[in-house]
């Protein structure tokens, strides 16, 4: 959300468009609110997958966490002692199930929806920095719209949506993207045993949402294996980074331990002009305990929290010149821009198997953020000649609460020849945010020949104060029904949600109160050599912010999505692969369109628009031969309005790339058995992005690109040295403009990465 004024006199409009704004997006942004175990018999997991089952077993393989081997009613079971050695490094980068498609412990290929899994091998492998850059080899997903960006915001795009404000999950609990204007949680990748990336619809498990998908962070916990794991980095932009992970655990596994943590340090590719090479730079601390307790084997209790300091400065937005060309002139003071965010959270995670039919699981999350931000936002140029450009200073203070908790029962049943594994359950989900926002004047930039460290005063006029509260309440249902070698997947859905927005300034109250009924079925069919054909509807809605002005006041209604989806995937027997095709059908409604007979500068929307979006996903995850690795992905995305009142019917909504494709592979030279070639390594990808327009009219675009990334590493003993390089060929490209603004994209990174596991 970008405010502009010319001068002074203009903040009075600014005030206007950024309340606006806000009303009209806050509400997305905090409409949002994995775990795994190992795969299926025959199929090797991953080194994080098989030291959970050592300590967490599966349901179906062999039992579930905290589930004995032999149930009976009335009897108690000792649960094993487990010894633990040291399994050494497994290559691989499939995950075969998940609990972040149904909330149960299910195999990918019987939920009837497109996943795609990204396990801590290769985030490593690939020596993921920040978040959005462990998604860049997944299908119908975007990351990195608006250029690098080093204050931590998760831009994703999912199937033609943005979903950055509602498609952030955590332990399959939502977490709110942002708050009322610049405040947003923020992940350390480091924190993370998996990605789980959810494509379509799923209100039906996790409540508001968009039409888009989800992407799941799954949180490293305590595990029976011992984990010493001590890494420090150091690369370009002289980037310093240490990290740690240790774990422990007693000799009967009833009780463990985990602590994670990273500190940052960093200058970045955001380089201002005219400083003698001054530089945007990131400073972040992140620590976070957790413990795990089983008082029997049929009870697990596990108590996690964790602390991120971030401070950064400016992003990479590029002033365009009077012509419409980019400039390298930034649109931020290295002398007054400042991202500056603490957040913490607390959270457990209840497990109880009463008998091997019931399962009760209780999962609670309460995080905060308090941000103070200082930015520059553009007006208009003086004149086309000269260059020089208006420019208004920002100060925003910001708090951002949320609270959320879903307990639900499980139960495995048998209707004669058919199975059943029933899921009832009830979710909360509060979100509250602060927003103190002040404006003030700020010397002209000229775009040509910039000049910063100017003196910028203390922005003072009250600009914004404003609350806003979102409770919502769901209930939900499931039935995964089994009979031979078919799959139905049932699920329903109701949800009532309350927003409360008020603008103390103006002594103005929004409120907006919805419910909705969701659902999704789908059908599986397992054949013996590992082909799953699978066909589902699904649905989501999605709350907004404002006043439907044309209707008596009343708040506008949620947007809808419906999709149908036909796909097959495909594991091999005996694997360490999974191939997945899907095509899909989606349809999202009651979308805003601004209306065109609203009074000059206001903004005022119609609720007629919709947006269709149809497409190809292909997605190869496999080892094709001993050591060498391959992940491969495909997406054809065809985008369009259905229905506008402001004429752009037809067209294609902004910064939606058409197509994208991706590989990466890397090969272990052990698997040669080559004495002087063991522990070596080397791997490289390559990405595609389409052209995007860049306006709504379709009448501007911006090209496609290539960029290239490849690894070198070596393991002896304890010891690992990885030497990552992304866009090696350092291709200078922008992924999108908007509003004036160019966004760069990243440039050439080399990071050296010395990890001991001891």
């Amino acid at each position: 959300m970008k405010a502009y004024a010319k001068t002074n006199k203009g903040l009075k409009q600014l005030k206007y468009t950024v309340f606006s704004s806000a009303l009209q997006y806050a509400f997305l942004a905090l409409s949002v609110t994995g775990y795994t175990h190992a795969q299926q018999v025959g199929v090797e997991p991953s080194r994080s997958e098989k030291s959970e089952k050592k300590s967490s077993p599966p349901q179906e393989d062999v039992p579930q966490q905290g589930t004995p081997e032999s149930v009976k009613p009335g009897t108690a079971t000792v649960l094993p002692t487990v010894i633990v050695k040291d399994i050494g490094h497994i290559p691989g980068y499939v995950a075969t199930r998940t609990l972040s498609g149904t909330k149960t412990d299910t195999p990918i290929i019987e939920i009837p929806q497109s996943i795609s899994v990204i396990n801590r091998n290769e985030m490593d492998m690939r020596s993921v920095q920040y978040f959005t850059e462990a998604l860049r080899y997944v299908p119908g997903v975007v990351v990195d719209q608006f250029g690098f960006n080093g204050q931590g915001f998760e831009y994703l795009g999912m199937r033609g949506f943005n979903v950055q404000t509602t498609a952030n999950f955590r332990d399959n609990l939502n977490q709110a993207a942002t708050g009322l204007y610049l405040g947003a949680f923020i992940t350390d990748p480091y924190a993370l045993e998996r990605v789980d990336v959810l494509r379509g619809p799923s209100s039906v498990m996790f409540g508001r949402g968009d039409a888009g998908g989800i992407v799941n962070r799954v949180t490293k916990l305590p595990n029976a294996t011992p984990i010493r794991e001590f890494e420090i980095q150091y690369g370009n932009f002289d980037r310093k980074r240490v990290a740690a992970d240790v774990g422990w655990a007693n000799a009967d596994g009833t009780l463990m331990f985990r602590l994670v943590t990273s500190a940052l340090d960093t200058d970045t590719q955001v380089r201002f002009p005219n400083t003698n090479g001054d530089r945007a730079g990131i400073r972040r601390f992140y620590i976070a305990p957790s413990l795990t307790w089983r008082p029997s084997d049929r009870t697990t209790i596990t108590l996690f929290g964790d602390i991120l300091n971030n401070r950064s400065g400016a992003a990479p937005f590029y002033i365009g010149a009077p012509n419409g060309r980019p400039t390298n002139t930034l649109s931020g003071d290295p002398g007054f821009t400042r991202y500056s965010t603490n957040q913490a959270s607390f959270s457990y995670k209840l497990e109880h198997h009463f008998n091997e039919t019931w399962t009760a699981r209780q999962n609670f999350r309460f995080q905060r953020q308090n941000g103070r931000f200082n930015d520059l936002v553009t007006g208009e140029f003086e004149d086309n000649v000269s260059g020089d450009m208006s420019r208004s200073a920002l100060f925003s203070r910001e708090r951002l609460d949320q609270t959320v908790l879903d307990t639900h029962l499980q139960a495995r049943l048998s209707t004669g020849p058919v199975s059943h594994t029933v899921l009832v359950g009830i979710d909360w989900n509060r979100n509250e945010a602060s927003l103190n926002l002040l404006a003030g004047g700020a010397p002209s930039i000229n775009v040509f020949n910039p000049r910063y460290f100017q003196p910028i005063p203390t922005p003072d006029i009250p600009f914004q104060d404003a609350r806003q509260k979102l409770d919502q309440v769901g209930f939900y249902v499931q039935d995964q029904v089994k009979y031979q070698n078919w799959i139905l997947t049932l699920s329903g859905r109701h949800d009532k949600v309350s927003n409360t927005t008020t603008d103390i300034l103006n002594g103005e109250n929004f409120l907006n109160k919805d419910s909705a009924y969701t659902g999704r079925a789908g059908l599986n069919y397992l054949f013996s050599n590992g082909i799953a054909p699978y066909v589902s509807y699904s649905q989501s809605f999605l709350p907004q912010a404002g006043i439907d002005r044309n209707s008596n006041g009343q708040g506008f209604d949620a947007t809808r999505a419906s999709q149908y989806e036909v796909g097959i995937k495909f594991q091999p027997v005996g694997s360490r692969s999974l191939f997945t095709v899907a095509l899909f059908d989606l349809t999202k409604t009651n979308v805003l369109t601004p209306d065109p007979n609203a009074p000059p500068n206001t903004l005022s929307f119609l609720q007629v628009g919709a947006i269709r979006s149809r497409g190809t996903e292909l997605e190869a995850r496999t080892e094709i031969y001993r050591g060498l690795n391959v992940i491969g992905a495909f997406t054809y995305n065809d985008v369009k309005v259905t229905e506008s009142s402001d004429g752009t019917t037809g067209k294609m909504p902004i910064r939606v790339p058409n197509m994208t494709t991706s590989g990466w592979l890397d090969y272990n030279f052990s698997a040669l058995n080559i004495s002087w070639l063991k522990g070596f390594g080397i791997g490289g990808g390559v990405r595609y992005v389409g052209r995007v327009f860049n306006d709504q009219e379709n009448t501007s675009t911006t090209r496609s690109f290539t960029l290239f990334d490849a690894v070198l590493r070596y393991d002896h003993g304890p010891w690992r040295f990885f030497i990552n390089a992304n866009n090696i060929f350092n291709e200078k490209y922008y992924s999108a403009s908007s509003g004036g603004n160019f966004f760069r994209g990243t440039e050439r990174t080399v990071i050296g990465t010395l990890k001991l596991n001891f």
